[in-house]
């Protein structure tokens, strides 16, 4: 039996069932966010440090005022130094991205209950001083690291590790190192007809199939490091990072080596062994979506929104299981994120998030699957 066919009351697009589309629902939510005048924004604040108060570590479980911490962070970019000062009051970890601004006696709090050898809450602790980052803060994590308490035999990765929620860790000598980059891009869906943007092009057929279940190859993200919103990632010219669409869910990841003129191959590492090629229908889907890389950057956090229609190029991942940084299988560095492409992007039938990062010294990239 076919299923009734209805029209988004948004955009016209055809789904299945009445009323508005998920992609024009996640665009009207970002939208009511950014239209927020600044009394609306310090209510909704104050709202979210009464929760914290009442709810304490149940604070996650408060639908509209947790929703709002990452509407606020995502798309208003409001300062959590408030946020993070009542809910250290409350002893509340977790998300832990409430740190993002905390105070210097805020982070010294945290980094005094963290130095107690029975502290029950360090690994959460940890990632709250993570986003806070400060020279405070390295300084301890150094500290813990050389110097572990008896609660690191609770973890199972130690503080070098942690300090990758806040994107940054530190080398052997003590020295920080970054794993993000400083800038966010927004990468927009456009209506059909719409031109696109040379700058970002997104899951471009290639000619090439893959060599282990034969679906056709597309250039997931291809990026011209001479456009001036892209210079923050130091690339040289064009890079292409080819993945196969149905076998990038199921390896471990896929490893991309690229030069700046745009020759690219790739390799997947630990792929699943019984896939057989995409529907053609389905691959022409994937590839036939438009997208512009946004005019100006928006919020680090821009991808916590959570919005799944929404690629983005810089700024902090929005994780689904973990934060994850690969070792760049050349040079054993920690490897830079530096975009996500959600596959909801790209057609109505897929899941989960391909991250995407890099290692420039090497010309290497690593692209990974991860979903809920």
């Amino acid at each position: 039996m076919s299923r009734q066919e209805y029209t988004c009351d948004e955009c016209g697009s055809v789904i299945y069932f009445e009323g508005i589309c998920y992609e024009c629902r996640q665009r009207l939510k970002r939208e009511a966010y950014q239209a927020l005048t600044e009394v609306e924004v310090e209510a909704k604040a104050r709202a979210i440090i009464a929760a914290l108060g009442a709810l304490g570590d149940k604070f996650y479980t408060t639908n509209d005022q947790y929703e709002d911490f990452f509407g606020l962070l995502a798309y208003k970019g409001i300062s959590t130094a408030a946020i993070a000062e009542a809910a250290a009051e409350a002893e509340v970890y977790y998300p832990y991205e409430i740190y993002r601004d905390a105070a210097p006696e805020v982070r010294g709090k945290l980094i005094a209950l963290v130095m107690q050898p029975d502290c029950g809450e360090a690994d959460h602790i940890l990632q709250c001083l993570a986003i806070a980052g400060g020279d405070d803060v390295l300084a301890a994590f150094i500290r813990l690291e050389r110097n572990p308490l008896p609660w690191s035999e609770n973890l199972f990765v130690p503080p070098s590790v942690y300090a990758r929620a806040g994107g940054w860790t530190f080398d052997s000598e003590g020295r920080r190192v970054e794993l993000n980059f400083g800038r966010c891009y927004p990468v927009f869906p456009l209506a059909n007809g719409a031109g696109t943007d040379k700058a970002v092009t997104v899951a471009t057929p290639r000619a090439d199939v893959c060599p282990q279940c034969g679906t056709g190859l597309m250039d997931i993200v291809t990026l011209d490091g001479r456009d001036e919103r892209l210079a923050f990632l130091n690339l040289a010219g064009v890079i292409k990072i080819p993945v196969c669409p149905q076998c990038a869910t199921m390896c471990e990841r896929t490893l991309v080596r690229y030069s700046p003129g745009g020759d690219s191959t790739m390799e997947l590492i630990d792929p699943f062994g019984d896939e057989t090629a995409m529907p053609e229908s389905e691959y022409a889907e994937m590839t036939s979506r438009k997208f512009a890389l946004a005019e100006r950057p928006e919020n680090l956090f821009f991808a916590r929104g959570n919005d799944e229609s929404i690629i983005t190029v810089g700024g902090f991942a929005d994780w689904i299981q973990d934060f994850q940084y690969d070792a760049c299988p050349d040079c054993g560095k920690p490897m830079r994120y530096f975009a996500s492409v959600p596959w909801n992007a790209l057609s109505d039938w897929t899941e989960g998030t391909l991250f995407l990062e890099i290692c420039p010294d090497c010309r290497v990239i690593s692209a990974f699957h991860q979903q809920t």
